[in-house]
Formats: C-alpha cells, sequence, structure tokens
C-alpha cells in the first residue's frame, strides 16, 4: 500500500479535526506595523453585514450561542464538529466579497472549505442548502431523485426534504414530524393515482404510518395508537420516523413511475 492509499484510508477523529478548524480560522498571519489579522478577525469586521449574526456582534458571541469552545481542553463529539463545520461554512460563504479583498484570507478559507469537504467524505455526509443556509446533511439519493419529480413551485417542500437528513436534526421529532406532516399532505391528493397499481400497497402503507404512528394526529395514548408503539422509546419512534420519510419519498418516485409507464404504453405500437 502506497503514501497516498495510507492517508485515504486514515480514520478521522472529530477532535483532531476541530483543532485543525480552530488552528485555520484564528491563525494570524502579519497585517504591517507590528499587527496580526486572522480569518476570524476579517469576519468579524464584515459581521454586521451578514445575515447568520441576527443580533449578534461577534464571532465569538454565536460561539457561546452554540455552546462551542474552541479553546476546550477536552475532547470534542461529532454534534460539535458538525456544527462548527456548518458556522464557518455559513460565515466565509456570507462573508465571500470582504474576504476577497483581503490579501491573505482567501487561501485559508479555501484551506478550511478543503478540510471540511474532507471531513464529509470521509463520514458519508454532504452540503445540504434550506433557506437560511448551508446544513451538513446525510448522503440521501433518494432524497435528491424525489425533489427533483416536484413541481417547481414546491420549493419550500424540497428544502424541507433536505433538512430532514440534517445530521443536527437528529433527535429533534418535532421537527421532523413536522416535515413528514408536510410530505403527507403533499402525498395525499395522489390516492387515486395508485388505485389498481402494482403501488397500492405502497401507498397504503403510507397512510397508515402518517395517521397512526404520532405523525399527522396525536395518538399518544389513544386506543388508535399500534400496540407495538404504546412502548416505543424516543430512539424507536425515531427510527419508523425515519422509516416513514423513506416510504413517502418512494410513493413520490412511484407516481412519476406511474407517469412515465403510461408514456411507455402509448409509445408501444397498438396490438391488433
Amino acid at each position: 500500500m502506497n503514501i497516498f492509499e495510507i492517508l485515504e484510508k486514515r480514520n478521522i477523529r472529530p477532535t483532531d479535526e476541530f483543532r485543525r478548524l480552530v488552528k485555520l480560522f484564528n491563525g494570524e498571519w502579519d497585517k504591517g506595523l507590528y499587527r496580526k489579522e486572522s480569518l476570524k478577525d476579517v469576519v468579524n469586521g464584515c459581521l454586521p453585514l451578514l445575515s447568520i449574526r441576527q443580533s449578534f456582534l461577534t464571532v465569538d458571541e454565536i460561539l457561546t450561542e452554540l455552546n462551542i469552545s474552541e479553546n476546550t481542553p477536552y475532547g470534542v463529539e461529532w454534534e460539535t464538529l458538525f456544527l462548527y463545520c456548518e458556522l464557518l461554512k455559513n460565515l466565509i460563504n456570507q462573508a465571500q466579497i470582504y474576504i476577497r479583498k483581503n490579501e491573505n484570507a482567501p487561501s485559508i478559507a479555501q484551506v478550511i472549505v478543503d478540510n471540511i469537504k474532507v471531513i464529509l467524505e470521509k463520514t458519508n455526509h454532504e452540503w445540504g442548502q434550506i433557506k437560511e443556509g448551508y446544513v451538513i446533511v446525510d448522503k440521501n439519493p433518494a432524497t435528491t431523485e424525489a425533489i427533483e419529480c416536484l413541481e417547481n413551485n414546491k420549493v419550500n417542500l424540497a428544502l424541507n426534504m433536505i433538512e430532514y437528513n440534517r445530521v443536527l436534526l437528529k433527535g429533534n421529532l418535532t421537527r421532523k414530524r413536522e416535515i413528514l406532516v408536510a410530505l403527507a399532505d403533499y402525498t395525499e391528493p395522489m390516492n387515486n393515482d395508485f388505485k389498481g397499481t402494482q403501488y397500492a400497497a405502497l401507498y397504503s402503507d403510507s397512510r397508515f404510518l402518517v395517521n397512526a404512528i404520532d405523525i399527522r394526529h396525536n395518538n399518544s395514548g389513544k386506543g388508535d395508537l399500534p400496540e407495538k408503539a404504546k412502548s416505543w422509546t424516543s430512539q424507536e419512534k425515531e427510527d419508523w420516523y425515519d422509516k416513514t420519510y423513506q416510504v413517502l419519498l418512494t410513493v413520490i418516485l412511484a407516481r412519476k413511475h406511474i407517469d412515465v409507464s403510461k408514456e411507455i404504453q402509448d409509445l408501444k405500437p397498438a396490438r391488433n
């Protein structure tokens, strides 16, 4: 195995990657007249002009709100690393015009972006874009395919579908439920399209899930909640929410296939 194969196959550790990003973001260069400057300084200089700041005045204030300590002597969990990556990505993206005006900042910003790219590739994640900016999401080709099946006016639904795969959304059952309800509302009018087709059972399963396991209706504690679901832990409930999400994606894809199938039948020569 050569050196490139060894480096390619290496496992990454969140604490190591976090400290590298911190070093890059805070690393100083000479500005002249005994002054130093870092990429964080450049971003702080234009922060009042960036939408991500809300009411914060410095990047450190944002970090404190996110419960991220760049100087922590302890190990860092994946969640903290991903959150820090999201912050850096959005800061760099929104401050791009000001970063480009600086002689040293563009190269440092690019190294940070490249480092984050490696982190995402090594952990099977990618960038997803929602209304507010960029978020880290699990790679889910079915989501991409299903979004391509949506009508052009369903932008908000598409953004919700991207958000569902967000790494930092894990454990947030309330938000996941909201997204599943939006998907359920979108697929409900497809009822007649699936009748008499090979996908009828799939569509029926999707309706059962959204209506019976505390998604579209608050079934918790009620008699119509499936017996097995009454003893679910939060993790088990989330697992079933994720399964429901995949089923709803499949419904959208199947609906598209039904349309294509009709076109194929029209394309075939008529039988005498």
